[in-house]
Formats: C-alpha cells, structure tokens, sequence
C-alpha cells in the first residue's frame, strides 16, 4: 500500500514512504519488507489483533471515552494478558520484556513534530496539500520545512527557526499569505541597473592621395580645347 511503500527500485528493494520512514524513525523502528502473499513472514504480528478482539473485548461492558477504555484495557494487559504463558515462546512476556532490553516509545507524538521538505518558489510561497503558503521573500529557491500542527495551523520552519505561521486552508488551491513576508520587495525592485549607453567606436581615416594643383589645372585646360 502506498502509505509505506510507494515504489520497487531496480534491484526489487522498497522505495518506503517518506511519511511512513519519518515515522520508523521518530519512534525508532526499523523498516523490513514482507514478501507479498507470503503470510509466514507476517502472520504471527497479525495474531495479536486476534488476541485482543477475542479475549479483551468479550470483557469490556461499558466505557464512556477513550481514556475509560485505555485504563480498561491497561488493567487486563497487568493482570492477565502479560503475566500468562504465552502460547508461542512458552514464557511470560513480562518477564521475556526484560530479557529483550526493548527502548521507551517516544513520548512525543509525531504529527507535532514532523515536518515536510518544499522549495519556495519565485513567489515566495511553498505548496502543502494542494495550497500555497507565503514566506518571507528572501528565502526563495530555498528548502525549509512545512509543520501542520493539526489543529488548523501551518507553520514553515528554515532549521529550527520559524519563518511563518499560517491559518491552514479549508479548501484547495488557496493561496495564503502574509502582506509583510513581501515587505520590501517593490523597494528592491525600484532600483534598475542602469542599462550601458551605445558607444560609437571610430572608424579609421582613410588615406587621400594629394596631388599638386598644376595637375588639375591642366585637365581643365585640355577639357576646354577639346570642348
């Protein structure tokens, strides 16, 4: 599926999505292809959503929210799914926990921290799901970084530094920007370069043969007789 992986390269390996990679890594996991339609290599991770629809659900009565049914559901994994002897490794995975040394869970959630790579057009804006979002214009040609806080804000970061903030757009293809992100650039813009005037390259002087006087004073004499 193309929410983890969107391509084969030309030796068959996954091209993984790079939402999906930003996730593996955030939460420090890593990443590993199954064999499609081979359910071997995957079957066993899928048991545990069985695990669960069987025995944790048949006991759930009433809740009134999430947090009612996660405490619910912490309650059995304390009490019974992970002090049983598990049917696969024969311990108890509680107990097999320690053994693995497996890290913490990110305590930060992703989606406030993760961000996408754009480069900010000519028009000093960046697209982000279909609209366009403005920066301020000195950084045009450059990457930074778009953050949907997910709570109808955009954020645009260069670094660690925030460029811009943005109300996100409800529809598609809007345009969204701040006047002040082009402060300044019409100033810029007053200011032409002085385009060079023509210059006129001399030519060279020809060279005039000079004769004496007396030589044309006798073409005028035979050009009288003759006449």
């Amino acid at each position: 599926m193309k929410t983890v992986v969107t391509d084969l390269d030309e030796r068959g390996h996954a091209v993984w999505n790079g939402r999906f990679t930003r996730f593996a890594a955030h939460h420090g996991f890593l990443l590993q292809n199954c064999r499609p339609y081979r359910a071997r290599t995957k079957g066993k991770v899928e048991n545990g959503i069985g695990y669960v629809r069987k025995n944790f659900w048949p006991r759930v009565q009433t809740f009134t929210d999430l947090d009612d049914l996660n405490r619910q559901v912490r309650d059995w994994l304390d009490t019974v799914a992970n002090i049983r002897v598990h049917g696969t490794t024969q311990e108890i995975p509680c107990e097999r926990w320690r053994q693995e040394g497996l890290k913490p869970l990110n305590p930060m959630p992703f989606e406030e921290v993760d961000k996408e790579a754009r480069k900010v057009s000519s028009d000093a804006c960046v697209s982000y799901e279909n609209n366009r979002y403005s920066v301020p214009f000195e950084w045009v040609g450059q990457i930074v970084h778009v953050q949907d806080l997910k709570n109808g804000k955009i954020r645009i970061y260069h670094g660690e530094q925030l460029l811009a903030e943005h109300p996100k757009a409800t529809g598609k293809y809007q345009r969204v920007v701040h006047e002040k992100h082009f402060e300044g650039l019409g100033i810029a813009g007053k200011h032409k370069v002085p385009q060079p005037m023509p210059r006129r390259v001399p030519e060279a002087i020809p060279e005039v043969l000079e004769r004496d006087l007396s030589i044309y004073e006798q073409f005028t004499d035979e050009a009288v007789a003759r006449i």
